[in-house]
């Protein structure tokens, strides 16, 4: 179990990640156990995105145009607005990462 910490613009956001270690099967099958499965919301029928990179693979749900309704609004106000939220967050990342060097 791991803790990741993602910065949304004074707001940090804290995620728990799991991480398991499993075999491929024959057949190419990943099946990953339960707690992965419970944690990540993905349940059997539901549909996935896979990204594949060189030595990794990246599963995300589909989420239902109900289920994407349900979700909290994590971000309010004009699109031009989040667009500059954006841009400082980004200046302030890049500023920190600079010198930090």
């Amino acid at each position: 179990c791991f803790l990741k910490k993602y910065k949304y613009s004074e707001i940090y956001i804290y995620f728990m990640t799991f991480q398991d270690k499993t075999i491929v099967g024959k057949k190419g099958e990943i099946l990953p156990k339960k707690p992965l499965r419970e944690r990540s919301g993905i349940y059997p029928g539901d549909e996935v995105i896979i990204e594949a990179y060189p030595g990794e693979l990246i599963i995300k749900k589909i989420y239902s145009v109900e289920e994407a309704l349900a979700m909290p609004t994590i971000a309010t106000g004009t699109p031009e607005s989040i667009e500059k939220d954006i841009k400082e967050e980004r200046e302030l990342q890049e500023k920190s990462t600079n010198e930090e060097h």
